[in-house]
């Protein structure tokens, strides 16, 4: 058994001095790409160097989507969800805060997400607090999220969204170079259209406990044409290297309140 508890978001306080002041802003980062994607090798570097300055400021999840041997139906569904009305997706791509930017400049006239860019999503000031608490025991995960916002925070589909991600995997290497991938999907709790919140209230915590079992054992025939199927087998390389994201996020405009991440580099 292994325990993660993570304080993400929010700042400690003195409440005999003063008032307990706005939570930091994680930044979290949505990065799609895939092993056999030539631009992807890139724009994981691309992606690295712009974070490299700012550890335990920013969270980050990869989905491995196009013909990667760790290609998930969550995942698809998670590129087409900020491809609304599209039947096709491309890669790479990311998104920070729910805001979507190219990750490397493919083909010469586009600018690729930045440190500065980071720098302009993490000086947002944020009226939500989350704390994130994991335990593992073998193949489960139990998971609890407290909310805490500073101001009302209502939206008619406001949601949490939980990943768990593998740190590094390998066993998925393609034709495009890399030969470690980092932050990878495994699963969303319960699924990728995440958790609906009712309205938060100023001061007033709220509490959500989650558990999720991968079942089975390593699928080693998964890929394009044969995604995983999560109710009976699963890709995990290492249980031992998983991590927990967690965000919250308006659905219908995309805008990301905050997050936290057991993953902190």
């Amino acid at each position: 058994m292994w325990t993660v508890i993570l304080l993400a978001a929010c700042s400690p306080s003195d409440e005999k001095e003063s008032p307990e002041p706005p939570p930091d802003r994680i930044v979290v980062h949505e990065v799609f790409s895939g092993s056999n994607c030539g631009p992807c090798a890139p724009a994981a570097d691309n992606i690295a160097a712009a974070l490299t300055d700012h550890a335990g400021k920013y969270a980050i999840v990869k989905y491995q989507i196009g013909s990667d041997p760790y290609i998930t139906k969550e995942a698809v569904d998670r590129r087409m969800f900020y491809l609304p009305g599209e039947s096709t997706y491309g890669i790479p791509y990311v998104h920070a805060d729910g805001q979507g930017f190219h990750p490397n400049n493919m083909d010469e006239e586009e600018t690729p997400y930045s440190s500065e860019d980071f720098m302009g999503f993490s000086e947002v000031p944020s009226i939500l607090g989350i704390t994130l608490e994991t335990e593992w025991t073998g193949q489960t995960v139990d998971i609890t999220v407290q909310l805490k916002t500073w101001e009302e925070l209502s939206a008619e589909n406001l949601r949490l969204m939980i990943s768990i991600n593998e740190k590094t995997t390998y066993e998925n290497v393609g034709t495009n170079g890399q030969t470690e991938f980092h932050h990878v999907l495994k699963k969303f709790v319960p699924d990728d259209k995440g958790t609906l919140l009712d309205t938060l209230v100023a001061g007033e915590p709220i509490e959500r406990t989650f558990s999720y079992t991968f079942a089975g054992d390593y699928d080693e025939e998964a890929g394009l044409s044969s995604m995983v199927d999560h109710g009976s087998a699963h890709t995990v390389e290492d249980f031992e290297d998983l991590e927990v994201l967690v965000w919250v996020q308006d659905m219908d405009t995309w805008e990301v309140f905050n997050s936290a991440w057991t993953g902190h580099e």
